[in-house]
């Protein structure tokens, strides 16, 4: 009997504890982008790249940190654990092209990111390319969710510390459940003194399993 009473009230109590603590919507998201370094931001705002793609009506400006629930913010690479002074400094400034597929990204690599070399990190690299490459692919998903099946990368070269990069992706393949987007995550001059390098190209495959259809409902607060 105890054995039984005990089968029974754990999970109970496991989903109850799971349901109050899920971080359903309560408030409106924020629309304005969150910077420690205005200056830097304001810089790719002004340039010329960044005003051709908010002057055209195609493109739609993505709050990036509105794509996931606030209290997972924590635990998300470029906008909790390496976000503040030295690490990301910028909130992404994302545009996204929903007809064409396209992405476009812009992100400030601060001088804590760098590996024993003095160079950025490959790994800090590899986190662009894979969150970036995901956020172009998932919108062509059904229920606009899903996980990494592959990722390949293929590094050129390394990034300075204290740069501002731009990742440029576009889908590939879109067929059901599975998407296919790939691009380049590029040096970037705000100034356009200087000409732009590619640093690494990748590719990655989105798959939505079947029963990620009974969640479409949940939705980031």
């Amino acid at each position: 009997m105890l054995r039984f009473i005990t089968r029974t009230t754990t999970p109970l109590l496991a989903f109850g504890l799971g349901f109050a603590a899920f971080p359903y919507r309560k408030s409106p998201r924020d629309t304005k982008l969150q910077h420690i370094n205005e200056e830097v931001a304001q810089k790719i705002i002004s340039s010329e790249q960044a005003q051709a793609l908010i002057n055209d009506p195609e493109w739609e400006q993505v709050i990036s940190s509105n794509t996931f629930p606030r209290q997972h913010k924590p635990n998300y690479v470029s906008r909790g654990l390496l976000m503040g002074p030295n690490l990301f400094e910028i909130d992404p400034i994302i545009y996204m092209n929903s007809t064409k597929g396209e992405f476009v990204g812009f992100y400030h690599l601060g001088s804590k990111l760098v590996s024993q070399d003095g160079r950025v990190h490959n790994g800090v690299v590899a986190t662009l390319l894979d969150e970036g490459l995901c956020a172009c692919g998932f919108p062509r998903l059904p229920s606009t969710k899903g996980v990494t099946a592959q990722l390949a990368l293929q590094f050129e070269t390394e990034a300075d510390p204290e740069t501002t990069v731009v990742l440029r992706a576009k889908i590939i393949e879109a067929r059901g459940r599975k998407v296919v987007s790939g691009g380049t995550l590029e040096s970037f001059d705000p100034n356009g003194k200087t000409q732009p390098r590619v640093i690494a190209r990748g590719q990655v495959v989105l798959v939505e399993p079947n029963w990620f259809k009974y969640f479409r409902w949940v939705q980031p607060v």
